[in-house]
């Protein structure tokens, strides 16, 4: 009982920034999507500002946003090369979008919209 409630513990641990690709895992291809960029600000989050849908707290380089019908809270998702986690999910975001969150507004716009591959780990 102990070492379940220890696994359940740890993988509740969110991702970091340098989280990389076990072996063990699969990365499952979404193909190419859409990828654009969201901060706290009221216009980019209306009143949840860093409060995302899954009750964590945005973090630039960890949290995205995701259509929930499509992708999974709590999925690990491989974009350029990094690792994100599905916490989140907004308006704009439907079937395989995909809104990464970056700490100021600036940011977003000059980022913009753009086209990626997108992996799922699993």
């Amino acid at each position: 009982m102990r070492k379940i409630i220890l696994l359940m513990t740890l993988l509740m641990i969110p991702i970091g920034v340098n989280a990389k690709v076990k072996a063990e895992e699969t990365l499952v291809s979404m193909g190419e999507c859409k990828i654009s960029y969201y901060c706290s600000c009221e216009e980019c989050s209306g009143p949840y500002g860093l409060l995302t849908a899954t009750g964590t707290h945005c973090e630039e380089g960890r949290t995205c946003a995701v259509d929930p019908y499509v992708i999974a809270y709590g999925t690990r998702i491989l974009v350029d090369g990094h690792v994100y986690v599905a916490e989140d999910c907004g308006s704009s975001v439907k079937g395989d979008a995909i809104d990464i969150y970056v700490d100021d507004h600036e940011r977003t716009e000059r980022l913009g919209v753009r086209y990626r591959k997108v992996w799922l780990i699993k």
